[in-house]
């Protein structure tokens, strides 16, 4: 007897797609992601085959392969799992028809005849949408080296898959496009002229997954380099909000009367996903009346362009005062010496929360003393003094995930490691 899911369609089985580093995870994703989305195959789950602990962690969420655990419904396609920044990673239901909607309301923003060349990991969203627009659009594309982890993101070798694109783009005319993180975006800058003249040949560069500093747009638009910003989620197929405005068919509220004060972002339309794998708990309070709750705060300008402010989770009390973490980044990242900077905060008996701050300077700095001096005054002139980090850390490098969002759950537990041993002082206390 065949099964059937609740709608009465036929269920589909859920494969694992094991997803190795480099151009051979695409090459072995591509044909699977096509099935898939046709109908002619099983519905795929992408995981990635290491590290070790993050397969065990999402084949146990995610449970494909296993007939005790039935796909959802029918209709999905894809099971696509978080980045697991803060936690454990998710598998969020993706249906063809969201993923396609997504695909052609891009294709509608932007157009559709470009080569793309890929260079962010094949199991995560942005990966897949650029797959699935490449095959919907009959559009060429061309793989990194590093894409997924292959090797460490290079702007030469960059540069060299890039110019590789420019020259086969010159027998057919198509424009260059690219989806990257802000940190690649960031180290081809600091590269010089090898990575500004590779940024240059694109006609569109999607950034995403993490917050765009603004000094880095400033720096891309004098550049003369045509970046846009994207804003969305895997539950959203991706980016679904493009330079503040919502691709075709995306409806986004903030929950305030009239969308006029900030709020919490919520998203609908075709492009939203059906929930998550093996978890109605969340389903439950994520998708409220066909809208998707977001984690994230916003507001909309008057032309009713979204911008984000920051997530609900990273506002912490300090001392029975709201602190909003991502604004204090925003804050510090503005300073030019400063290449990037996390700052997380720790719990304390007395105060609540403390904020920390790790931050990775652009180059040598004589007197970081100074400097953390100065990190600290800005903040206590313009945030106020509740949300000054109690301890800044100056590192080499700062804990990346492969989805290029900052490891923020790794920090957390070297801050703790760290006070525990007593190499740094407690921040609380200052003992």
């Amino acid at each position: 007897m065949t099964q059937s899911d609740i709608s009465g369609k036929v269920a589909r089985n859920l494969v694992a797609v094991p997803i190795p580093p480099g151009p051979s995870g695409v090459i072995r994703l591509a044909p699977a992601l096509i099935q898939a989305i046709s109908g002619n195959g099983p519905a795929i789950a992408p995981i990635p085959t290491g590290p070790a602990g993050l397969v065990d962690l999402l084949m146990s969420a995610l449970k494909p392969d296993d007939p005790a655990y039935p796909l959802e419904s029918a209709d999905i396609a894809v099971v696509c799992s978080t980045s697991g920044s803060t936690g454990n990673p998710r598998g969020v239901l993706l249906t063809t028809a969201a993923l396609t909607s997504s695909a052609a309301a891009f294709a509608k923003r932007f157009g559709s005849d470009y080569r793309w060349v890929m260079s962010v990991p094949a199991h995560r969203i942005a990966g897949v949408m650029v797959l699935l627009r490449a095959h919907l659009h009959g559009s060429p594309y061309l793989v990194d080296p590093s894409t997924g982890g292959g090797r460490q993101f290079d702007p030469a070798t960059f540069a060299a898959t890039t110019l590789q694109a420019v020259r086969e783009s010159k027998a057919d005319g198509r424009p260059l496009a690219v989806s990257l993180v802000p940190t690649q975006i960031g180290r081809l800058l600091e590269a010089g002229s090898v990575g500004i003249e590779a940024l240059q040949s694109y006609a569109l560069i999607l950034s995403g997954a993490a917050a765009t500093p603004q000094p880095m747009l400033n720096r891309l638009r004098e550049l003369g380099i045509n970046v846009v910003v994207s804003y969305g989620m895997t539950e959203t197929c991706g980016g679904c909000v493009y330079d503040g405005q919502p691709l075709e068919g995306v409806t986004i509220s903030l929950g305030t009367k009239d969308d006029v004060e900030p709020g919490r972002i919520s998203i609908s339309g075709p492009v939203v996903a059906s929930g998550y794998r093996l978890r109605p708990d969340l389903d439950a309070v994520t998708v409220i009346q066909n809208k998707l709750m977001t984690h994230d705060v916003g507001k909309l300008d008057t032309s009713g362009l979204l911008h984000v402010l920051g997530r609900l989770d990273d506002v912490v009390q300090v001392g029975g005062t709201n602190v909003s973490l991502s604004a204090v980044e925003a804050l510090l990242r503005h300073h030019p010496d400063i290449s990037d900077v996390a700052v997380i905060d720790i719990v304390d008996e007395l105060w609540g929360s403390i904020p920390m701050a790790y931050v990775k300077l652009r180059n040598t700095y004589s007197d970081t003393d100074a400097l953390i001096e100065l990190m600290r005054q800005t903040v206590t002139d313009r945030i106020g003094r509740a949300a000054t980090p109690r301890s800044i850390q100056i590192v080499d490098q700062l804990p990346m995930l492969d989805s290029g969002k900052i490891d923020r759950l790794s920090l957390r537990l070297k801050a703790g490691e760290s006070i525990a041993s007593g190499e740094i002082p407690h921040p609380g206390t200052g003992k």
